[in-house]
């Protein structure tokens, strides 16, 4: 059985490039036309972030996750040069009482503080805990997060050589 065929008449035909003005041609590697009407879109200034507070610890979180990442880069080039011998460590271990190594140290961890304290106040609106029909209330989740992170700490401190 053949498949049917579609006659185009004067009304239906398809549209060549003759037929297409230039301000409507598609772009290179388009396949959707481009149309002359451009809608408007309101300039955003680079300091938008600052117009209120939720922007403003948003910002703030996120960059708190740039620095800790320099401190962790720090921390794997340490473990690098532990691994690379004696003389390696010793550089390493020279390079920390750098102040500017030592300003990135005191920052990362006030920055480390910082993360994780919007990041456990943000918990409660990302993960739901429910107990029969009710919801935890969001204090309790918060508390647990900073429950579970003293006991960690107290096992590393306690791992690494006691307090």
């Amino acid at each position: 059985m053949n498949a049917p065929t579609t006659q185009l008449t004067e009304d239906v035909r398809p549209i060549g490039p003759a037929d297409v003005d230039d301000r409507v041609r598609p772009g290179p590697g388009s396949t959707r036309p481009r149309t002359a009407r451009r809608p408007y879109r309101k300039p955003v200034p680079r300091t938008w972030f600052l117009a209120n507070r939720e922007y403003r610890a948003y910002a703030l979180r996120e960059f708190s996750s740039v620095v800790v990442g320099f401190l962790v880069l720090d921390l794997m080039v340490g473990l690098v040069a532990l691994h690379r011998g004696p003389d390696a460590w010793a550089w390493w271990v020279e390079l920390q009482t750098n102040p500017v190594n030592l300003a990135l140290a005191v920052v990362g961890l006030a920055m480390a503080v910082v993360h994780a304290t919007t990041w456990f106040q943000a918990t409660p609106k990302i993960i739901r805990v429910r107990r029969g029909r009710r919801y935890v209330a969001d204090r309790w989740v918060v508390f647990q997060h900073y429950v579970l992170l003293a006991l960690f700490a107290l096992v590393v401190v306690l791992w690494l050589g006691g307090l």
